[in-house]
């Protein structure tokens, strides 16, 4: 059904629905006389099954932080979740120079290489301040998407991994998966290492350049302010491989086209370790890293000659690979491993579990069956529940389901996910009640959609209590007959408005799984009651369709 007939169906609704509110009693209607009939409203309860799905391993190549694409989302550090555990993320990447085939001037030296890798920021104060006899403009900033403050050990290697662009035996798209750096690059990745910080802590200080250069035999000083980011200028023996491997490769054809070049220059590993078992995690639109090769030549003019200066940027481009490794190595209040639960053969997929468990990243995510039972009609026997709902003549004023946060199991406040997504878990798509949804924030996600997938609920404390997700449009088409009573996955989600699909199958898999790139995108986790027997009857999970149906008086 295309949206404006679905749009132009719910306006009629709500105009017959006015209509009647307003008049209880039907007149004739042709020759036939309906009779002294009203309206009641009421509520139907029903118990889903619920159960969870473990991610051993996730498509992580080139995600991205909305759904236009424009802007790449890399985590990269140590992020310990107080539920389920430590996760690790590194960063692997292509890169690209700004001029294919450079050309580097008479005499060309390097001077520097600089690393360059921006933070996620917002500007928070400028003032005008004097320095010397100069005026400059400072700026204050802060951080967004920061987790954690301990430090961690930060190296960037040179790669000699090779990163194809088309898989050879299926000539689509290459994909990559989080497990793929740690299992089957090896130690190529590691192949040069031209930085490492062992107490690496992203600042919210800007980075200040001074540039001193000298005119007329005077030398004037020239100062450049950055946003906060890592900046490092690699030391000379690295300064000495990359004039080898550019400046002496001037006019070669290894820097002549793409092709040849990320061949040549396979890409950067940046790779983050724990500290004690510390760290902190950070998002990064990992376009924006590059590497620049500052480099001085002689010009001559007129028989007198003079140094010039020149820069080659490499930029990160292509293929990104996010590493993830989490283990999953926590606990449940009673000692159980949550690990352990979430294997397959410990996952209840006909009856459903107590607890549904929602990770992020390579972690894991819910799987709900509406209907999937049966109940005892009007005559005492007993009938599939979705043909019983098709039988009655209702009109459906809402719909939601209920999730409630196990309070038990969570640490509850600013470690839980303020906002969980529901899909399709045949085709990855979200709800139509998505597109329904008019309340869009694109500068402040967690402002978008909330009609639809509402906020964490929470209580004096501000520990989380419950999400409600509203799907009455989803189940007024289920009982027309316009969908399927399909599976429906629940996730975490960093950013709801991004509702781009990632088909998670492997090449060597037969089971098609495909995921939100909103949930893989997301670092934090939770654990909400199920449908199982042992769950409080007032926490269990429960979809109500509340409705208004005829009676004769």
């Amino acid at each position: 059904m295309k949206l404006k007939n679905i749009l132009i169906r719910i306006t009629a609704i709500v105009v017959v629905f006015t209509f009647l509110s307003c008049n209880d009693d039907f007149d004739s209607v042709g020759t036939e006389v309906v009779g002294d009939v009203n309206f009641e409203n009421d509520q139907y309860s029903t118990i889903p099954v619920a159960y969870s799905k473990r991610l051993n391993s996730i498509r992580t190549s080139n995600l991205t932080l909305d759904s236009q694409g424009a802007a790449h989302a890399n985590l990269l550090g140590v992020y310990n979740d107080p539920v389920y555990g430590q996760s690790v993320y590194s960063i692997l990447s292509q890169i690209q120079p700004s001029t294919l085939n450079p050309t580097f001037g008479t005499n060309a030296v390097l001077d520097s290489v600089v690393f360059s890798m921006p933070y996620l920021s917002t500007e928070t104060k400028r003032e005008t301040v004097q320095i010397g006899d100069v005026t400059e403009t400072v700026t204050t900033y802060k951080l967004d998407s920061i987790y954690g403050n301990q430090p961690i050990k930060l190296s960037i290697y040179k790669s000699n991994y090779f990163l194809r662009d088309f898989d050879l035996e299926s000539n689509q798209r290459q994909v990559y998966y989080s497990d793929d750096i740690e299992t089957n690059f090896g130690t190529e990745v590691e192949q040069t290492l031209l930085y490492t910080s062992n107490n690496f802590v992203p600042s919210a200080r800007e980075i200040i350049l001074t540039t001193k250069t000298t005119v007329d035999g005077e030398i004037e000083t020239e100062r450049k302010r950055l946003t906060p980011r890592l900046r490092v200028e690699f030391p000379e023996d690295i300064k000495t491989l990359f004039s080898t491997l550019f400046l002496d490769k001037e006019g070669s054809t290894e820097l002549s086209n793409l092709n040849n070049f990320r061949n040549y220059f396979r890409g950067i590993y940046i790779k983050a370790e724990p500290i004690n078992n510390n760290g902190n995690l950070i998002y990064l639109n990992t376009r924006n890293a590059q590497i620049t090769l500052h480099y001085s030549f002689e010009e001559t003019e007129n028989d007198v000659t003079t140094s010039k200066q020149g820069e080659l940027v490499l930029n990160f481009a292509n293929n990104f690979i996010n590493s993830i490794t989490t283990e999953l190595d926590g606990t449940l209040n009673d000692g159980r491993s949550i690990a352990e639960e979430l294997k397959e053969e410990n996952q209840d997929m006909v009856n459903g579990e107590d607890n549904l468990y929602l990770k992020g990243g390579d972690g894991s995510y819910a799987v709900i069956d509406l209907f999937g039972g049966t109940v005892t009609n009007e005559n005492g026997e007993e009938e599939n529940e979705l043909s019983f709902l098709k039988r009655q003549d209702w009109l459906i004023n809402d719909a939601s389901l209920k999730f409630y946060i196990n309070q038990n199991n969570v640490t509850g406040g600013n470690t839980e996910p303020e906002r969980i997504y529901i899909f399709n878990t045949e085709t990855g798509e979200p709800l139509l009640d998505y597109f329904l949804d008019d309340t869009i924030n694109k500068d402040f996600p967690l402002l978008s959609k909330i009609n639809h997938l509402g906020r964490i609920s929470r209580d004096s404390d501000e520990n989380g209590e419950f999400y409600t997700i509203r799907l009455t449009q989803y189940i007024l088409n289920i009982l027309n007959d316009e969908f399927e009573n399909v599976k429906l996955g629940v996730t975490v989600s960093q950013n709801v408005n991004s509702i781009t699909i990632i088909d998670n199958t492997p090449t060597d898999k037969t089971d098609n799984e495909i995921i939100p790139n909103s949930s893989i995108v997301s670092h934090e986790g939770t654990i909400l009651y199920g449908n199982g027997v042992n769950v409080p009857e007032s926490k269990r999970l429960k979809l109500d369709i509340f409705y208004t149906s005829s009676k004769e008086n």
